[in-house]
């Protein structure tokens, strides 16, 4: 398996810085909650963390999310494990994931957070993947945008390989992959 590099480790970095900054502009005063859609996600919402603390006090609450989506090599239906929306009552909400493929998986944790009553909910991926989009989708946060492929590093996977990245990088010969 092949790996091309879309965007080093100090491109991710420094759009990361970018994000977070903007991020803690937009919630400094607000009481936010982070809904961190496991387990690609996880590394995202920690470097986002970071950069709040560079900043100030920011200190978020992280709810975790564990929805599942691949099932060996074909993306199989979205199946979002145990998680009470009602925790996110009065919190303005920000969904974060690492790639906005589909849009399904997404689509349903969204739902899931419009169960609850909260002040408001919005979303920041690492990486807008346009190629397979099936939802319709208002991403607001989103760090890159790649047309084509399957995108791994900085937490995202094939099969459980390359999430460790520090760069993300587009696999050229994912086998059984459409992208």
């Amino acid at each position: 398996m092949s790996l091309r590099t879309l965007f080093s480790a100090p491109e991710v970095e420094a759009r990361i810085a970018e994000l977070g900054a903007r991020l803690y502009r937009d919630y400094a005063d607000s009481p936010l909650a982070i809904v961190c859609v496991a387990e690609g996600a996880r590394r995202f919402v920690a470097a986002l963390l970071a950069e709040f603390e560079k900043r100030g006090p920011l200190a978020p609450e992280v709810h975790e999310v564990r929805v599942r989506r691949t099932r060996g090599s074909a993306l199989g239906a979205v199946e979002v494990e145990a998680f009470d929306p009602e925790r996110l009552e009065d919190r303005d909400v920000l969904v974060v994931d690492d790639v906005a493929d589909e849009g399904r998986t997404l689509r349903a944790v969204l739902e899931l957070v419009a169960l609850a009553e909260v002040r408001s909910v919005h979303t920041a991926v690492l990486v807008n993947k346009l190629e397979r989009r099936r939802e319709r989708l208002s991403l607001d946060y989103v760090g890159f945008e790649v047309e084509q492929g399957w995108v791994v590093g900085f937490g995202m996977d094939l099969d459980g390989r390359h999430r460790e990245l520090d760069e993300i990088a587009v696999v050229e010969d994912a086998p059984g992959r459409a992208g």
